[in-house]
């Protein structure tokens, strides 16, 4: 009976595939580099890793895989199709390779149907041009999802809603060139979105309104000249944000991106200005506030997205201080006498009027913040005379020395004394 046992039962080496070489503990089978050009047979059922990279497997069909496994690497081999259900026995399966076929450029709706545990998909390099809109239809399990370096254009709406527990997801190297409104619906627990290096010309301002939980976006090297300050304000845990290499304008349109990193306390690359050509090769988060004076701000409340010229307190004290004369060509090319109303003091305007901004001469004299004192007085604009400020981010109650003197400003004494002879005039009048 103890010869049977040892000599009769197979051992895993015996039942290995040919070719193949097999190992316990857990149940591995390695078939690599064995130019294998479809699945072997023989596989034990219960292997728990089985290794085909590096072989010359063109197609994966139903019933390709006779085995149970849990991790399957199939990269760098000749794969061109995977039909819909090639997978839907490996019931347990948790990772997923299939990086590195440059021949695979098209996925059938379903080719991942069945992989409800699967944990880890990768199709890195494989010159996909687009994706089915159901291609990951019910992996509620997965949470790692690497589609870097393909040939994607587009992405379709709704095309990862059922990642519910997706953490990284591996988008750069891409062509994409927009990002709609609906396009990472679901993702609420997403924790890393990489990006960069694709053609990203637009995103929607409600595109990461589900990643709540995102703490790294990667968005360098793209196309954008602009993006809405509402799609980073949804990104409510952004720990680390790369913006550089992008054609960034940083005029009126760049004023809500500007508010952002004021308010958001983010590791940042640099936001360097393309255009307008006053601002080139400066930095968007070290703008001054009177860069942006004359920009109108969106009106919230408005469905169509009309504006409403108006700024804040210290903005439209110094503008009426420092008002331009009539005559002066530069500063403003006003397009309505509302605008000009709102910029001078007179009180905010509701015109949709469009202004274009110059830089004048006083206004370039002005010293700026550098990138420590930014960081140095975050958080902390309105605190008085205990922080040093430049005159026109300085609040309108700020001792400034030449305020006091300035011949334009007539004093409290003098007032009062015309008050005084007015009333007096006017009592006069009225009982002779």
């Amino acid at each position: 009976m103890v010869v049977w046992l040892v000599l009769g039962k197979p051992s895993p080496a015996s039942a290995c595939p040919h070719n193949c070489v097999c190992y316990p503990t857990p149940m591995t089978v390695s078939c690599q580099a064995q130019n294998f050009t479809a699945v072997p047979v023989g596989v034990p059922y219960e292997s728990q890793r089985v290794f085909l990279q590096n072989n010359r497997i063109t197609e994966l069909r139903v019933g390709s895989f006779g085995f149970g496994t849990q991790v399957l690497w199939l990269f760098s081999n000749n794969i061109t199709w995977i039909e819909a259900g090639a997978f839907s026995e490996l019931r347990d399966l948790e990772e997923l390779d299939l990086g590195d076929n440059s021949n695979l450029h098209r996925l059938e709706g379903g080719a991942f149907r069945g992989l409800e545990k699967l944990q880890s998909l990768h199709m890195h390099r494989c010159r996909l041009t687009a994706l089915p809109h159901d291609i990951f239809h019910k992996l509620y399990s997965l949470q790692f999802l690497y589609l870097q370096e393909n040939n994607l254009h587009f992405l379709q709406d709704d095309i990862f809603s059922d990642l519910i527990n997706l953490s990284q997801l591996f988008l750069h190297g891409n062509r994409i060139r927009t990002l709609s409104e609906n396009v990472f619906r679901g993702l609420v627990n997403l924790d890393r979105l990489l990006l960069h290096d694709n053609r990203i010309r637009q995103v929607n301002r409600r595109a990461f309104r589900d990643l709540g939980r995102l703490t790294m976006l990667f968005l360098f090297n793209n196309s954008l000249a602009e993006l809405p300050s509402q799609a980073l304000r949804d990104t409510q845990g952004i720990e680390f944000l790369r913006l550089n290499a992008n054609p960034w304008s940083c005029g009126c349109e760049a004023r809500g991106l500007w508010e952002w990193f004021r308010e958001a306390r983010v590791s940042s690359s640099e936001v360097i200005c393309a255009s307008p050509a006053a601002r080139r090769n400066q930095d968007l988060r070290f703008l001054r506030e009177m860069d942006f004076a004359p920009c109108p701000l969106p009106d919230a409340g408005s469905i169509a997205g009309s504006t409403t010229t108006t700024f804040s307190t210290k903005t439209r004290w110094w503008f009426h201080k420092n008002k331009p004369q009539s005559s002066t060509k530069g500063v403003f090319e006003k397009a309505s006498e509302n605008v000009k109303a709102g910029l001078y003091g007179k009180g905010p305007s509701t015109t949709t009027s469009v202004v274009k901004y110059e830089l004048g001469e006083e206004e370039l004299a002005l010293p700026k913040l550098d990138a420590e004192e930014y960081w140095a007085n975050y958080g902390n604009e309105d605190s008085g005379v205990t922080l040093r400020c430049f005159e026109l981010e300085c609040p309108p109650d700020f001792d400034l020395p030449t305020s006091s003197s300035s011949p334009s400003s007539p004093s409290f004494l003098t007032l009062l004394a015309l008050s005084v002879c007015s009333l007096c005039f006017n009592l006069h009048l009225l009982f002779g």
